[in-house]
């Protein structure tokens, strides 16, 4: 069984998504907000919303809701998020939730695994990024110091989500 396997499990829907670049070595992750409900195929209905061809403006690698994790991008391929800066070398996770209302536990725990597992994965530092790390990070000159790269909008738990990213680790360092 190949380590990806191991770590990331192989039962991820994947919805391929119709907008993506080159390759890449992952050295950061990327979270962003969805905008939308946590709700249940909310992750489903984005995904599909990315795999249109018609859409050549947006992608993510990850979408996250409280019931599922779909992968829309291999995590070796740029994703094209709009509205952003083009993060190469970073693994984006879009988070379903309002930003008033702010994420549900299960979208919480469920994204925090998954960051847990790519950090493990791909040996990226589990800390989040200052505005000048990202921004030497973003100008290829720290490439190999990358992290955590928090772009989430309104009520995010951020000392919870770390705290389930710890505690996903150490379960899987138990095994």
């Amino acid at each position: 069984m190949a380590k990806s396997d191991l770590l990331l499990g192989n039962n991820i829907p994947f919805v391929e998504a119709a907008h993506v670049d080159g390759k890449q070595r992952p050295t950061a992750i990327l979270l962003r907000t969805s905008f939308t409900t946590g709700d249940k195929g909310a992750a489903l209905g984005i995904a599909y919303a990315w795999h249109n061809p018609n859409n050549k403006i947006d992608s993510c690698h990850y979408v996250v809701d409280e019931g599922t994790i779909i992968r829309c991008v291999p995590d070796k391929v740029i994703a094209k998020p709009m509205g952003h800066i083009i993060y190469k070398s970073s693994i984006s996770v879009n988070i379903c939730y309002d930003p008033i209302e702010g994420p549900v536990f299960d979208v919480v725990d469920r994204t925090a695994g998954l960051v847990a597992r790519l950090c493990l994965l791909y040996k990226i530092n589990f800390k989040v990024l200052t505005i000048s790390e990202e921004n030497r990070w973003v100008k290829h000159r720290w490439r190999s110091r990358g992290g955590i790269i928090l772009k989430t909008v309104g009520e995010f738990p951020t000392d919870d989500f770390f705290a389930s990213i710890k505690h996903s680790i150490e379960a899987f360092d138990r095994r």
